[in-house]
């Protein structure tokens, strides 16, 4: 049994860890400590290193650099019984080749802690007591593999109870569940974490579920920890849209005080019917965010003058884009020249993307200038002087003009939307 002073060690703690795998770096430089009877959630988009994480604290994979402690201890020294009987660990779900019974599962929990012989009373009274938990006791004589897939969690969870850990960690363990399951394996885990003081890390990609059930969040993104704190402290409407890549609403829900994240559906969904138009100008790529995230608002999308064979005249096609073409590795010429006029004489604005400027594709920031004078808003990327190949660095010159002229610079896909938005505010919705 863990003394005194182990008690009063962190349950976890990252120092300076560093980890990847076979020679990629997947964490960079993480710190935390978690306390023993904290319940965390780990947040942070797709492939941002919330599983590396969970591999690295459970042991399964050695730090390039730093330590991971398990109250105090290294976790790397722990020998797989004294692992067993710190850690349990949840998968996103649980495979059994072979036909198992949910009690031969959860006797599973009892058997990694590393005794000889077969299981004994105090095995037999802990699975059943962790069956009871999670209400699969009844379920212990079917086969695992014929169970549902709430089921199978709660079996999974029993399993891990069953170890009798001071922390369990889950890797999106509730992710694929229908809403009755998802909220009774979350009542399990809020329970044993109030009532046996167990440490509850929780990897989640759900925000609004991850901010009402935990005390701290960890949000992570390209193996950074990049915020650590109160879901307050964390779910800022700016981080979160640096963070996630896609506009996200923020506001605090009205009974529980806690925030609440919205996303892009529900501006869609506010949008009027009558749409704007905005010509982008783009080229090398630089076009197919652009191109993405304007039909996702709903705006009409017109683009040019572009090469063909250009990823952007691609991603134009792909998308159902109007665009005007120019022979590939050719200058803009006369005829394309004058059909991107006549599409930026139709559109309501102008964006143009991070274009690389060569001598070539130089007149099409003309089509900007030509809009301006127009009266039409101008969304000017920044940035351009570094792709500026042209004699002189006219590009960037003439980058200058135009925002000397009104256009708006913007930094960021995020920028560029919040910008539109000033420009052309969405009424709010009339219930």
């Amino acid at each position: 049994m863990p003394g005194p002073t182990d008690r009063q060690k962190p349950a976890l703690a990252f120092r300076g860890v560093t980890a990847g795998y076979k020679g990629r770096t997947v964490l960079r430089e993480v710190d935390f400590e978690i306390a023993e009877g904290e319940f965390v959630s780990l947040i942070g988009p797709n492939g941002s290193g919330k599983s590396t994480m969970l591999k690295t604290a459970t042991g399964l994979l050695r730090p390039l650099e730093g330590r991971v402690e398990v109250f105090g201890r290294e976790v790397s020294s722990l020998k797989p019984r004294e692992r067993a009987s710190l850690i349990g660990v949840v998968p996103q779900k649980l495979d059994s080749p072979m036909a198992f019974t949910v009690g031969e599962i959860v006797m599973i929990g009892r058997s990694v802690r590393g005794r000889w012989g077969g299981p004994d009373a105090a095995d037999h009274d802990s699975a059943e007591r962790a069956m009871i938990y999670t209400n699969v006791l009844d379920l212990k004589d079917r086969l695992f593999n014929q169970l549902s897939a709430g089921e199978q969690q709660r079996t999974a969870l029993a399993m891990a109870l069953a170890q009798e850990p001071r922390i369990i960690m889950l890797d999106e363990s509730i992710a694929h569940l229908d809403i009755n399951h998802s909220q009774e394996v979350l009542r399990i885990l809020m329970n044993i974490n109030r009532e046996e003081k167990i440490t509850v890390l929780l990897v989640s990609h759900d925000l609004n579920l991850a901010a009402q059930i935990a005390d701290r969040l960890m949000l992570i993104d390209k193996g950074r920890l990049v915020r650590n704190g109160s879901p307050g402290e964390v779910m800022e409407e700016e981080l979160l849209r640096r963070v996630y890549d896609c506009d996200l609403r923020v506001r605090r829900d009205p009974f529980s005080g806690n925030p609440v994240v919205s996303g892009v559906l529900d501006a869609a969904l506010r949008r009027p019917s009558a749409r704007k138009r905005l010509h982008v100008i783009s080229g090398g790529g630089s076009g197919i965010e652009l191109f993405r995230r304007l039909v996702i608002e709903g705006f009409d999308v017109t683009a040019g003058v572009l090469n063909r064979l250009d990823s952007d005249s691609e991603a134009a096609r792909a998308l159902d884009i109007a665009a005007v073409l120019e022979q590939p590795f050719s200058p803009v010429g006369g005829e394309a020249l004058s059909q991107a006029r006549r599409m930026v004489d139709a559109a309501d604005g102008v964006v143009v993307g991070l274009v690389p400027f060569g001598p070539g594709n130089l007149v099409n920031l003309d089509l900007a200038e030509l809009a301006l004078k127009a009266g039409k808003p101008v969304w000017l990327a920044a940035g351009i002087a570094s792709r500026d190949y042209t004699p002189g660095k006219a590009a960037a010159a003439k980058a200058r003009e135009l925002c000397d002229g009104g256009a708006v610079e913007w930094s960021n896909i995020h920028e560029l939307m919040a910008r539109i938005e000033q420009t052309w505010p969405q009424p709010e919705t009339q219930h």
